[in-house]
């Protein structure tokens, strides 16, 4: 795992927060933010959250704001060719609750990089294969984290904060 602090310009950084956090910005509810079979949880429901989707190279969308957030992700690649899969924002709302379902993005080998939006509580967890928690990460404004996405991972809600907003970029490189 990669964790890089100030990873573009504050300036850039603000610009986004404002952006995703402004009334006009378009987010979609999910009942699962993890987007995972609820049946295979049983009573363990998911977490409710939003997300809105700035590319998704499976259906061929592209949001109005893919292209402001486009520079974020050329910045993690540095001089090497990545296939982007997906930008995807989330939005979690303050809980009572511990970490949402463990998961991983998609059941092919990719990266997976997050980005940071605002500061926050609501860390972001890792786990072994023997579902123990190894890692968790803070969220802070303008930090990256870059990891092998076939690593289960989890969000976590915030409790003292009004919310938790990041970026997720997956690709290949």
């Amino acid at each position: 795992m990669k964790v890089i602090k100030n990873v573009i310009s504050p300036l850039y950084a603000d610009k986004i927060e404002e952006l995703m956090s402004n009334v006009q910005f378009q987010w979609g509810f999910l009942k699962d933010v993890t987007y995972v079979d609820q049946a295979a949880f049983g009573a363990n429901r998911g977490t409710p959250g939003f997300a809105h989707l700035f590319f998704d190279a499976q259906n061929g969308h592209q949001s109005d704001h893919c292209n402001f957030i486009l520079p974020l992700f050329y910045t993690l690649c540095g001089d090497g060719f990545h296939e982007l899969i997906r930008i995807k924002g989330g939005l979690l709302l303050p809980t009572q609750e511990g970490y949402n379902n463990k998961h991983v993005d998609f059941d092919f080998p990719h990266t997976t990089a997050l980005y940071y939006v605002n500061d926050s509580d609501g860390d972001t967890l890792f786990f072994n294969d023997n579902l123990e928690i190894v890692n968790r990460v803070k969220p802070e404004k303008g930090k990256l984290i870059i990891f092998d996405g076939s690593i289960l991972h989890a969000s976590s809600c915030p409790t003292s904060h009004t919310n938790r907003i990041v970026i997720n970029f997956n690709y290949v490189k």
